[in-house]
């Protein structure tokens, strides 16, 4: 009966991982007028290989107690869990590299190409105001704290 809580404490800690992955797999599934097509696939297959690879690997994680206690190992039965623990283990070294990078794939084919026209520099311009029509000679205006808004003149050289 032992083994039964450890069981369930192995799901119990899955179980927002695997949550995650369906909610993601609903909400592209549902939600398809908000991402492009490529992105959408990308998103829809990347989360669906993470939930294979951690189902995968939450089976096994349930089932080597089992194994293990049934006395399977008994009658070469070691080489038989030693093939099936690297079998579960080289599907998650697949899947979970596999299903992550497509996440990240379906992140960059899902952005808008940038306007050229929008330089990271010169793209913003300060509101003006009428403070702004004044003649260059008008005084700087000050702060609560006494400074200015306009930096300090360069020194001069004699």
């Amino acid at each position: 009966m032992e083994l039964y809580g450890v069981s369930v404490m192995q799901l119990a800690g899955e179980l927002p991982y695997h949550a995650v992955l369906v909610t993601g797999l609903v909400l592209v599934a549902t939600r398809a007028d908000r991402l492009p097509r490529r992105a959408r696939l990308l998103t829809a297959t990347g989360a669906a290989v993470l939930l294979v690879a951690g189902l995968v690997t939450l089976a096994w994680n349930i089932a080597i107690p089992h194994l293990l206690d049934s006395g399977w190992l008994r009658n070469a039965g070691f080489g038989r869990l030693s093939l099936l623990g690297v079998a579960v283990s080289a599907a998650a070294w697949v899947g979970y590299p596999v299903g992550t990078g497509l996440l990240i794939g379906a992140v960059f084919a899902g952005r808008r190409p940038v306007d050229p026209s929008a330089d990271a520099w010169g793209a913003w311009t300060p509101p003006t105001t009428d403070a702004d029509a004044t003649p260059a000679a008008a005084a700087p205006a000050t702060t609560p704290w006494g400074g200015t808004d306009r930096p300090p003149a360069a020194p001069t050289q004699d």
